[in-house]
């Protein structure tokens, strides 16, 4: 099981994504806008038009810089 995680901005939202991959799978989000975040999982993956990102980690265009550590995006989820 290889986990990652990813902080990602969407400008063309104005969106701050927070992802938790397990084997390239999207498993945990956070979508941060604003002053108001949602959190999504496998368990509850949809919220209003928000959606748990539901492709392969490898279709995303990700820099080196987008990877954020555990910790990091645990303190987010507790948040």
């Amino acid at each position: 099981m290889k986990e990652k995680f990813i902080k990602k901005y969407w400008p063309e939202d104005d969106i701050m994504f927070y992802i938790h991959f397990n084997d390239g799978i999207a498993v945990r989000q956070i979508e941060v806008s604003g002053n108001s975040s949602i959190f999504l999982s496998l368990d509850n993956p949809v919220i209003n038009e928000s959606m748990l990102y539901d492709q392969d980690i490898s279709d995303l265009e990700l820099n080196e810089n987008d990877f954020i550590s555990r910790e990091e995006f645990e303190n987010k989820w507790k948040s």
